[in-house]
Parts: structure tokens; sequence; C-alpha cells
């Protein structure tokens, strides 16, 4: 049993980005955390927090993840990946990757994870893309967007009597993605997100009552800290 006020959080894609920010805002407020990331833990940064960390490749297996996090109630989906690139410039590997890791990743996770969520009316996080609605150079990642923005909305719907899910549809974030899928994010940056303050928000958003999805963008974060 969690001390009253304390929580179990799960959060994938913690090795970088926005995940990364949520774990360390999280550590702070002395939370238990279990999270995972591509990451090796040679690799993290010297002030990642002392929490129970593991690699893992979410387009693979994760069932090792639920065993580690079988008592979590509190689920926050974080781990994304994509490139800036034309449909017929994909290749079938990256594709599949790509769908793995931002959509069926998430409801295998959900699956596993469901009777201890149920049981202590646990709550998700689903970090989602304004580029659900679909962007010209990214069709691949708004693809497995708009397929998260549908299991959020049948979920929402489906587990509403016993799990709360809230689904976050992010503007552009200054995270290391853009550099990794092939983008010159400079020439953005001045309409960029701040990582931290978005994973504060998410963070204390996901404890209120509200809508189940819900658009963060630059304007959300007003006089937000």
């Amino acid at each position: 049993m969690q001390p009253h006020g304390r929580r179990h959080y799960l959060v994938t894609g913690a090795s970088s980005g926005i995940g990364l920010s949520i774990v360390r805002f999280l550590a702070g407020l002395s939370h238990q955390v279990t999270a995972t990331g591509q990451r090796a833990s040679s690799d993290l940064p010297s002030d990642f927090p002392d929490i129970v960390y593991q690699r893992l490749d979410l387009s693979g297996p994760v069932e090792p993840l639920i065993d580690l996090a079988s008592s979590a109630d509190r689920i926050i989906m974080a781990a994304g990946t994509g490139f800036y690139r034309q449909l017929e410039r994909e290749d079938q590997t990256a594709l599949a990757q790509t769908m793995a890791v931002n959509f069926s990743s998430v409801f295998r996770l959900l699956h596993g994870l469901y009777p201890s969520l149920a049981r202590q009316s646990g709550r998700v996080a689903l970090l989602g893309s304004v580029a659900a609605k679909g962007a010209a150079g990214m069709p691949v990642y708004s693809a497995g967007k708009g397929a998260l923005a549908g299991l959020a909305r049948s979920l929402g719907s489906e587990w509403a009597d016993r799990i709360t899910v809230r689904h976050y549809r992010l503007w552009p974030t200054r995270t290391p993605m853009h550099g990794r899928a092939g983008y010159d994010a400079r020439k953005i940056d001045w309409l960029l997100m701040d990582p931290d303050r978005v994973a504060r928000f998410v963070v204390r958003n996901l404890e209120t009552r509200g809508p189940a999805s819900l658009s963060i963008s630059p304007l959300t974060l007003v006089g937000r800290q």
C-alpha cells in the first residue's frame, strides 16, 4: 500500500524529452516511479532521478515492463518515434517500428496492466500530437498518433467507471526527437513548447476532473508553473 498521496507511476519514453521531464518532476514529488526508455542506464543524464529504470525497445515484447510495473496506478505513455519523410521514402522496418512504439505498444501495455489499474481506479495519460489530424511529410507518425487518439476515445468510454483515460494532443515541443527524425527544429524553435512545463501540466491535469481529450499549446501553458 502506498503512503497517502504517494502514487506508483509507470512512465515510458523516460530517457529523453517530455518523458525525462516527467520522471524528474515525479521524483521531486517523492512518488514511486518505474520508467523505461531507449537509452542504456550508463547513457542517462547525470541528474537522472533515483528510480526504477529499465531499457526496453517498445517495438518488441513488453511483458518485462508489465511484470515490473504490475502495481502501478498511474500510467503516462510518453514514448514516441517517427521520421519526417514522405511515405514513398519510408522503409518497412522504420514503418513497423514507428507504429509499434507510437500505438501498438500502448494497447499491449494497457492490456497487461488493466487488472491493477481497474483495482486501484487508476489513471492513464496518453501523449498524442496535433499531427493526429494529418501532416504532410510525416504520414506514418500522423497515422500512429491518429490511431492513438481513437484508442483513447474508445477506452475513455469503455473504462469510464473504472479507469480515467486522458489523451493530450501536444503542440510541437522542444525535444531531441526532431533531430532523430531528421528535422532541423531550429526553424521553428520560437514556437516550441518547453518539455518541463508540459510535464508539470500533464501530471497535475491527470489528477483533475476535465475533458477526456485536451490540446496542449503554448497558450495552454501561459501563466502555469
